[in-house]
């Protein structure tokens, strides 16, 4: 529902009129919904210029609920999560918002307002969960107050913390969830029961071209030899379910498929040097349309 509405909103809010193709816009350099929606290669990028699936900052987190129908007077939410220099951008999330939901939102153009937008922030010290910190928009006054966002150091630190507390030795068990569809291709192939690798690969370089083009750079990492000792993670335990999805684009009218596996895996092995990556990987999340939600993994220990 939030898809096609946001996309369109974002442009709206950022064009101008002479505009008809991002990539070809006298503005492009300068343009937000450029910048987010349809981001180019960097100078400093090569490893990556020829990479034509650059990530975009930001992912929609799908409601604790699985309602489709809401009746007036009733209120939704949902987490959004900006990357790097995408926080730069938040107003224009914000207006975005706001439009699309004046305008309507699902079949029927259902109105409603954008009551309030919260930042959400480490709860402890020690916990990697979140919790409201402070409002960053209201409808009251419609004023915008500064975010400080979470480092990603921090919120790694944090996590692992709270994961090793349940794991006595690095030869270990780590479960992963997969709580929205997750679609990954590997050598030509969809992956409907994924291996470690399968998902420690995508995820290792999903979060090497979200630092390249919206972070500090490109990682400084062996990817080469975390690849193959990826490879030695056996697997213990599995359960994967198939999801079935698609949306149709209200502007093109073509189907986009948005399926992909669900369920948890159970994976043993020297896991020290992944838990870092897989705990970003709760925030980044990973595979095919991650930014729309699908992708979205949990991680905790389990001890042998």
């Amino acid at each position: 529902m939030l898809r096609g509405a946001f996309g369109n909103a974002f442009r709206r809010l950022c064009c101008i009129p002479q505009c008809r193709d991002a990539r070809s816009c006298p503005l492009a350099e300068s343009c937000p919904y450029k910048r987010i929606f349809e981001p180019s290669p960097s100078p400093g990028a090569e490893r990556l210029s020829n990479n034509q699936d650059i990530p975009r900052p930001f992912i929609f987190r799908p409601p604790p609920t699985t309602q489709t129908h809401f009746e007036r007077g009733e209120s939704f939410e949902f987490e959004l999560v900006l990357i790097g220099r995408a926080f730069d951008y938040i107003p224009y999330f914000v207006l975005a918002f706001r439009e699309l939901a004046e305008g309507g939102l699902g079949l029927n153009r259902g109105r409603c307002t954008l009551d309030k937008v919260e930042e959400l922030g480490l709860s402890s010290p020690v916990s990697g969960r979140l919790s409201s910190m402070a409002f960053v928009y209201s409808a009251e006054d419609q004023l915008f107050r500064s975010v400080k966002g979470i480092a990603s150091s921090e919120w790694i630190e944090s996590r692992i913390r709270e994961i090793q507390s349940a794991i006595h030795n690095s030869q270990s068990a780590t479960r992963v969830s997969f709580l929205t569809p997750t679609f990954i291709r590997a050598d030509g192939q969809v992956i409907r029961e994924p291996k470690f690798h399968h998902i420690f690969k995508r995820l290792r370089d999903r979060i090497n071209a979200l630092s390249t083009f919206f972070g500090d750079g490109p990682l400084d990492v062996d990817f080469r030899g975390l690849g193959e000792r990826s490879e030695k993670v056996n697997t213990i335990a599995a359960r994967f379910e198939w999801i079935d999805r698609a949306r149709t684009s209200t502007k093109t009218g073509q189907r986009h498929e948005l399926s992909g596996f669900v369920g948890e895996a159970t994976y043993e092995g020297e896991m020290d040097e992944f838990l870092p990556w897989l705990v970003m990987g709760e925030l980044v999340h990973v595979g095919k349309h991650a930014p729309w939600g699908n992708g979205w993994l949990a991680v905790d220990g389990r001890s042998q």
